[in-house]
């Protein structure tokens, strides 16, 4: 291995430097050809960024290999695209779900975006509702339990699950409250609404649509291959030179 330690430490650098464009161009903060931005919000990328791993695997006596994976679902779905699936075994056996006298549920928050830096990776909600949202009375947590203040009225005709046209018996912002937390230095809110899931719920009520193929995996490959390529080579020509310099060669 030390007769090679140059190429060995390219070879770490190579795959240090191609995870970090991967989680970059994950997080949205570098672009690549070939890899369609995600535009999920940033829990779910950072999910996807956070299981970018280096896996050190030896392949041989003077040799070392490095592989960069993926490890989470979220990336093997985002990578290659997923079609629609049912969202309630997932909701009604996750940690916080809850067992009443109709059997399992559990209520499921939704988070509203105002437009502001804070919470850019929320949906925005329209300056309408906005304008009403930010008038309510404030919720507050009181230990572990919230003490709610005011909700917002229906603001028109419930819409649909696009994937399967199943007609919701509220619209989105139905039940918004704002949620107000105090820091050291000012006040922040929240805007948050809430559903129940339970195993009454319709069957085409929480399908999820599925996510479109971003290919970011392979366009990740493409663009770092020439600066893995040239640092791979460099540390073979710096091995040869010293090989030659140890057997008394120039």
């Amino acid at each position: 291995m030390s007769d090679l330690k140059n190429i060995q430490e390219a070879v770490e650098q190579a795959a240090e430097y191609v995870q970090a464009t991967w989680q970059q161009v994950v997080m949205g903060s570098e672009t690549v050809p070939g890899a369609k931005p995600i535009s999920l919000n940033i829990s779910l990328r950072r999910l996807y960024a956070d299981s970018i791993v280096l896996d050190k695997q030896l392949t041989g006596m003077g040799s070392v290999s490095q592989r960069i994976l993926a490890a989470k679902k979220i990336a093997e779905q985002l990578e290659n695209g997923s079609g629609p699936w049912d969202m309630k075994p997932m909701l009604l056996n996750g940690p916080k779900a809850r067992v009443g006298k109709n059997g399992k549920y559990n209520i499921i928050p939704f988070r509203h975006g105002t437009g502001g830096n804070s919470d850019s990776n929320y949906k925005t909600m329209p300056t309408q509702v906005y304008k009403q949202a930010r008038e309510l009375k404030a919720s507050v947590r009181a230990g572990n339990a919230m003490k709610y203040g005011g909700r917002l009225p229906a603001q028109g005709k419930p819409g649909q699950n696009p994937t399967t046209g199943y007609q919701h018996k509220n619209d989105k912002y139905e039940g918004m409250v704002r949620v107000e937390k105090t820091h050291k230095t000012a006040k922040q809110s929240q805007y948050m609404s809430f559903r129940v899931v339970s195993e009454r719920s319709d069957p085409n009520s929480w399908i999820h649509p599925g996510y479109e193929a971003h290919h970011i995996a392979k366009s990740v490959a493409d663009f770092c291959r020439p600066a893995v390529e040239d640092m791979i080579r460099h540390g073979a020509e710096a091995d040869i030179q010293q090989a030659f310099v140890s057997i008394g060669l120039r």
